[in-house]
């Protein structure tokens, strides 16, 4: 059993992490896709026009803007462009279109290669009093996102071949530390659960793969965490016949904190980076969190105190990047089967669970995911069952907050 806080020390340097994250993403692998708004929907290349203010709010020329030499998160002769037929426009009353051709993937690297990344005119639209209209993708005051009066946006992604509409690819974000990345391997019994693929749930980081633990992996370690639990547990609240496809975008790192995840941080620009790719053709479901525990025990006393504000920015940040102000936040609690040093009653328990269960009244959409009765692996880790117990909290939480729109 790897333990990596046995140690009680910081993550590697910057430059280290670097290299690490670097072949991560360099090395990814999985099943080639295509985003785009349907079937043979034209692929935007990058050209001359640049980025310009046209009349009707911004918009990409022919051309747009391309991050050339690597583009986002990987290398490729092309990157990143966004061209095509009108690129992204500010369109008609208030609203927001994106043109046909939107945001494509460079032939070589950049965004997902095959087919690139593009919406069609129909895109998503905000009608002249703010809220999304027929055709487009809506955050209600409950905060899970569902498709608006007019039922599909036309927008979507390519997942192995298929063509799936934006509001049946359902994307959960999440990260943490250790316990994110996952710690786990016994019980034994529950390898299959997490190490077997199941068509219909899926891995996005930078290219689609049928998922499977890691799924929100630290170098080369393959122990498991609660991705597929949540992941399964989102197939399982859906009839068997249902054809909604759910994606985990997630990250996890040993012995990281809050400071590590803010959007300057190392941590940030990697798990964003592939959400940010999927933007506008998928559905964002949820945020889900594992930190609290570490800004305990591995921050200076000082820091500690403002680990709700940090939290607080974090989550504001990924609202603001994904155009999601009320995308739901489900939050791991202090871990109540911590043990030792890091149990609930000892000094890092009786620092971080105030601050930690201080955070629904400070973030709208936000629950805290109970840690009670949870089977561990060691002194702070979920075991198997653990997680899979709690990933099924994560869902039935959506569910009970009407963040779980999908049938």
């Amino acid at each position: 059993m790897i333990d990596t806080h046995a140690a009680r020390q910081r993550p590697m340097g910057r430059s280290a992490h670097v290299g690490v994250l670097g072949l991560l993403l360099f090395a990814t692998t999985g099943v080639a896709c295509g985003l785009q708004a349907h079937p043979g929907a034209p692929v935007g290349t990058g050209g001359s026009g640049g980025l310009s203010d046209g009349a009707g709010g911004r918009s990409s020329s022919s051309g747009g803007q391309a991050s050339s030499n690597g583009g986002d998160q990987s290398g490729g002769s092309a990157g990143q462009s966004a061209g095509g037929m009108g690129g992204e426009s500010s369109g008609g009353s208030g609203g927001r279109t994106t043109g046909n051709g939107g945001q494509a993937g460079g032939s070589a690297g950049g965004g997902p290669s095959t087919g690139g990344l593009t919406t069609s005119s129909g895109g998503s639209a905000t009608g002249a009093g703010g809220t999304v209209g027929s055709g487009g993708s809506a955050v209600g005051a409950g905060g899970a996102g569902s498709s608006g009066s007019g039922g599909a946006s036309g927008a979507g992604i390519t997942i192995n071949g298929k063509f799936v509409p934006k509001e049946k690819a359902v994307v959960i974000i999440h990260f943490g530390h250790s316990n994110m990345r996952g710690q786990a391997s016994t019980p034994t019994s529950l390898r299959s659960y997490f190490y077997d693929t199941v068509d219909g749930l899926w891995s996005y980081k930078g290219s689609f793969a049928l998922a499977k633990e890691p799924t929100a992996p630290e170098g080369t370690l393959t122990l498991a965490g609660p991705g597929m639990a949540m992941l399964h547990s989102a197939r399982a609240a859906v009839a068997s016949t249902s054809d909604v496809q759910f994606i985990s975008v997630g990250y996890g790192q040993g012995s990281v904190t809050t400071v590590d995840y803010q959007k300057a941080g190392t941590y940030y620009p990697i798990f964003m980076g592939w959400a940010g790719r999927l933007k506008g053709n998928v559905t964002f479901g949820a945020i889900v969190i594992m930190l609290g525990i570490t800004d305990g025990e591995h921050l200076a006393a000082s820091l500690v105190p403002a680990f709700p504000d940090r939290v607080a920015q974090i989550v504001s940040d990924i609202r603001a990047d994904l155009g999601e102000p009320n995308l739901p936040v489900l939050f791991c609690d202090y871990e109540q089967g911590a043990t030792g040093s890091l149990a609930p009653t000892g000094t890092v328990g009786q620092l971080m669970m105030p601050l930690i269960r201080s955070l629904p009244g400070k973030i709208s959409n936000l629950k805290l995911v109970p840690t009670d009765n949870i089977e561990m692996a060691d002194d702070h880790h979920f075991d198997m069952q653990g997680h899979k117990d709690w990933g099924a909290r994560v869902i039935s939480l959506m569910q009970s907050n009407n963040w779980f729109p999908w049938k």
